[in-house]
């Protein structure tokens, strides 16, 4: 069943002037339950536009954006709000945590907005928190932990009400190469163990190594798509390879971490 079903999605910004900039044009996508995608292109390809448009925060000027069968467009604003914490997660490049919270009442935060009771909160928290590697950190604030252990926080807070789908942004971009493995084996864990649909948006071909398929763009379409097979270093270097073909910005990656 596909979790996420873009048909001909595209997306147009107008300037004052009457100048229109095309970001995103008639883009096919589908997302199957339990898939873990990436998304890559040059710096200015459309993957921000892509991802703003797939998370609702932005509304596809054409085509058609289905999540879970709804379209997300024909809600009105308090119904997309309420889909968005219900149906989506989220994880950031700069993690997104509230400084004033415990790493656990961050992760906690979408189920206490949901009226979760206590003892189902630590039902859910508890098996997350042990698959991350974080139990240990629970009581910790932000300020007391590493870039990469604030990344696995982010992960359980975006998989802890079990959404449809699961967007994560340049995940591993702040973090040193060794936390960038925990955090990316972290993420291929949960897809696999929990079954989380996962798109991620990312410039790093080593990070993209984890996902089962890469869809590339470029100039605001579709490029082109290949999957992995049973190897990661292969599938890698695939990667390599394909980026190579793209051309294009991908702001000084670092292109050999894998």
């Amino acid at each position: 069943m596909s979790v996420l079903h873009t048909k001909g999605l595209g997306k147009i910004y107008s300037s004052k002037g009457n100048v229109s900039y095309k970001a995103l044009e008639d883009i096919d996508l589908k997302v199957e339950a339990g898939e873990f995608v990436g998304v890559m292109g040059p710096s200015g390809s459309g993957k921000t536009t892509l991802l703003n448009l797939l998370s609702t925060i932005d509304r596809p000027t054409s085509g058609e954006l289905e999540i879970n069968g709804v379209n997300p467009a024909r809600l009105n604003e308090r119904k997309l709000a309420l889909f968005r914490r219900r149906e989506l997660g989220f994880v950031f490049q700069d993690f997104n945590l509230l400084d004033t919270l415990s790493i656990k009442e961050n992760i906690i935060l979408p189920l206490v907005l949901e009226g979760v009771s206590p003892r189902q909160i630590d039902e859910k928290l508890r098996p997350i928190a042990e698959l991350l590697q974080i139990t240990a950190i629970l009581g910790k604030r932000t300020y007391e932990v590493s870039g990469g252990q604030k990344q696995r926080a982010a992960i359980a807070r975006a998989i802890i009400h079990q959404p449809s789908l699961v967007l994560a942004d340049e995940l591993t971009g702040n973090l040193d190469s060794k936390s960038a493995k925990d955090v990316m084996d972290s993420l291929k864990d949960m897809n696999e163990r929990l079954k989380a649909t996962v798109l991620m948006v990312t410039h790093d071909p080593f990070s993209a190594s984890y996902c089962q398929r890469i869809v590339f763009i470029k100039d605001g379409k579709f490029f082109s798509e290949i999957r992995r097979g049973s190897n990661r270093q292969a599938f890698f270097q695939q990667i390599l390879d394909a980026l190579s073909v793209l051309g294009g910005n991908f702001d000084d990656v670092p292109f050999a971490r894998a």
